[in-house]
């Protein structure tokens, strides 16, 4: 995209906290830039206790969390300093990802 804004994709994954559907916590996020470079996949500790690491559909285990997991706030500063103030994020369900974050 010569001359637009840079675009990035941006991909959020979450563990359930309760047995509630809308019980979740950030577990991953991912950003590949334009050029299908990978910038970032950072590894989420939730704060709250796990129900499920729902591991068929994100992939997450507790050994991945356990090892690789950082703070929302450091993943989320992280992301931050990666993204230009220009940036155009796209992904699927775009506004329920960045509202994770």
């Amino acid at each position: 995209q010569r001359g637009g804004p840079p675009i990035f994709s941006i991909d959020v994954e979450c563990i359930a906290t309760g047995p509630q559907h809308n019980k979740r916590a950030v577990s991953q996020i991912a950003l590949v830039d334009q050029y299908e470079q990978v910038k970032c996949n950072l590894y989420v500790k939730p704060k709250e206790k796990v129900f499920s690491y729902l591991t068929g559909l994100t992939g997450m285990t507790k050994e991945i969390i356990d090892k690789k997991g950082i703070s929302l706030e450091e993943a989320v500063a992280k992301v931050k300093k990666l993204l230009p103030k220009d940036s155009l994020l796209v992904g699927q369900n775009i506004l329920k990802d960045v509202s994770w974050l």
